[in-house]
């Protein structure tokens, strides 16, 4: 059989296990009872009968092997302790590279011992079953005119949680045409509407006996019944399509992501086009009213493809408590990593870029932030550590927070060590959280004396902030020394047809994503100065000034300015001042790789309603 079809299909559906059977056998470590030994259980009967469906022995095997254990911890054989969790998360790892080592077009293995017991032993039900848009490949070349009334035909059904469904039709088929020919099958085809239901015909001189037990063999069969056929399918065997029966349930299909980015890509650009045809229309023109109508339906046709891009964060946070409990573990710590908020849904083009930035964070706050357990039990703490990763939605954003209760980060030993490499003025004894966070994140402060008195912070994280600011998002720190830290990732819900506000400084444009924008305001008589700064006195507050047109060195008169963008991050704002307003427009960003020397302020670069490119602006990298 021909499985070169289905790898793509059986790796994405394997790898989505292998995150069930990860997340479950730590939660068998924590004590969640048997649910989580069921979880995993199937998890492991799931990936053996796909393996053997696809011909990958060794995967096979291996996930036969991690089946036995968990079916020795069912039957409460064996006790849950540290050691046995290290060997099952060792053979689960043994899986997944035995996964990843599979080749694409696998030849057909014999049978292994673990389709051997797939007849024997009834899995728990698994829920819909995963993979059912594998087609048959049963040719119908020989379909002769004979008696149906003295055919043989077998109703067959397969297990309900058996994955694969058409691949292991597909190879019952195959294993019985080594003994007989197929006069009939129904349905004609193993499509994506099949559910494990089907019916062949053979020959009035067929062995049924030897026929009865090959079927058996192929694995997963629940059920055989035998009947006489009275009419034979003559129009096609399960090589070929059919219809799908009405009232058939809607399927979800899998689309690749590089079709959706490019689907968007496309609408964005009949976003700039709208604009364009916008500018060029006259008012109460007809070209006016098509471009109002073509701008509805371009919005509705965004909103589709961003509700198609979205997926849960769950998806890249569940990687993550092997992780954390491995860093433990190694580190002679216990901690307890609680994911709260895992229903949030986001685009993922910037769930998979952030998957690193979040890893780099979770490991600093066990390695460095989390005390031992003498140390937390002398201070008054719990021993076991608490970390927590959170997702949560704001306005047009999407927070994702790491917090941890360690012992924080030592002020003092920041200053001194920035105060030598001439980051801060002799004079700065303190820094607040928005200036500790900028010293922190400077590329190269990190040393090994640091290291040692601050616990690492600084390690690496100058590039895990600029991957977030490449997807237009802002990073904010709260930490006290003695109670722990808190990082805040703030982003933006896609970046597919992202709103965002033109503004104008120097002659030039750039956009400011809405995400990052709180109002916008009048200069007037608000600004001052205060010890020895520009700042906007707004409602009674005091907020910092930056003139854009300074900032980005472009030049323009100084004074010119009229507006101000109030943009915030976290709990910080300041005021953008900017020579004009020019209004509303939808964004997508590209990205933006600068020659050297280019201001670090740019997240991207987007097309303008006219069809120029403009920058777009990283407000807490300006301020």
């Amino acid at each position: 059989m021909d499985t070169s079809r289905y790898v793509e299909l059986f790796l994405s559906e394997s790898r989505e296990h292998l995150g069930v059977l990860a997340r479950s056998l730590l939660g068998i470590e924590q004590g969640g009872g048997a649910e989580p030994v069921e979880e995993a259980f199937r998890a492991a009967h799931t990936l053996k009968g796909m393996a053997a469906a696809m011909g990958y022995a060794e995967v096979a095997n291996e996930a036969h092997a991690l089946e036995d254990r968990l079916e020795s911890i069912r039957s409460g054989q064996i006790a849950v302790d540290p050691a046995l969790i290290d060997e099952l998360l060792a053979v689960s790892d043994r899986l997944h590279a035995a996964l990843e080592r599979s080749t694409p077009e696998p030849e057909p293995s014999p049978r292994t011992p673990a389709q051997a017991t797939d007849a024997e032993r009834e899995a728990p039900p698994d829920g819909p079953s995963q993979g059912d848009e594998l087609s048959g490949l049963l040719s119908d070349e020989d379909l002769p005119g004979i008696d149906a009334a003295v055919s043989p035909a077998a109703r067959i059904l397969i297990e309900p949680s058996a994955p694969l469904k058409a691949a292991r039709a597909t190879i019952i088929c195959h294993a019985v045409e080594k003994l007989s020919r197929i006069v009939g099958c129904e349905p004609a085809a193993f499509d994506e509407a099949f559910d494990g239901n089907f019916r062949l015909v053979f020959p009035p001189d067929a062995d049924v006996t030897s026929l009865d037990r090959a079927i058996r063999e192929g694995g997963e069969v629940k059920a055989i019944s035998w009947e006489t056929a009275q009419r034979i399918n003559r129009q096609a065997g399960p090589g070929r399509k059919s219809a799908p029966a009405k009232g058939s349930a809607i399927r979800q299909v899998r689309v690749d992501q590089a079709h959706l980015d490019s689907i968007a890509d496309s609408v964005g650009e009949l976003g700039i086009l709208r604009a364009e045809l916008a500018n060029l229309a006259a008012s109460d023109s007809p070209v006016e009213r098509v471009s109002e109508e073509m701008a509805r339906l371009i919005d509705d046709l965004g909103h589709a493809i961003l509700g198609v891009r979205m997926i849960p964060v769950r998806q890249v946070f569940e990687r993550f408590p092997r992780v954390v409990r491995d860093a433990a573990r190694g580190s002679g710590k216990l901690v307890r990593l609680t994911l709260e908020g895992t229903d949030i849904q986001l685009d993922r083009a910037i769930l998979e870029e952030i998957g690193d930035p979040l890893l780099h964070l979770l490991r600093n706050a066990v390695d460095h932030g989390i005390e031992a357990p003498d140390v937390r039990r002398a201070v008054g703490k719990p021993e076991q550590g608490s970390l927590t990763l959170r997702a949560f939605r704001e306005r047009a954003s999407v927070l994702i927070e790491v917090e941890d209760d360690g012992k924080g980060i030592s002020r003092a030993a920041v200053v001194e060590r920035a105060r030598g490499e001439g980051l801060v003025a002799p004079g700065v004894e303190g820094l607040n959280d928005d200036e500790l966070l900028r010293v922190l994140a400077r590329p190269g402060f990190t040393t090994r004396a640091l290291v040692s008195e601050l616990s690492g912070r600084g390690v690496g994280l100058d590039v895990a902030l600029s991957r977030v600011r490449a997807l237009g998002g802002a990073a904010t720190l709260w930490t006290e020394e003695g109670k722990g830290s808190r990082f805040q990732l703030r982003l933006p819900i896609s970046l597919a047809l992202a709103p965002a506000l033109r503004v104008q400084a120097g002659g030039e444009d750039y956009v400011i994503p809405l995400n990052h924008v709180e109002e916008v305001v009048e200069l007037g008589d608000a600004v001052g100065r205060q010890n020895g700064r520009e700042v906007l006195q707004l409602r009674g507050q005091v907020v910092p000034l930056v003139r854009l047109g300074d900032a980005l060195s472009c030049g323009g008169e100084r004074g010119a300015e009229r507006s101000a963008v109030i943009a915030g991050a976290g709990e910080g704002r300041t005021a953008i001042a900017v020579d004009r307003l020019i209004g509303r427009e939808q964004m997508v960003v590209k990205r933006f790789e600068g020659p050297v020397g280019t201001l670090p302020y740019f997240a991207g670069v987007t097309l303008l309603g006219d069809g120029r490119p403009a920058l777009v602006l990283d407000p807490t990298s300006v301020f």
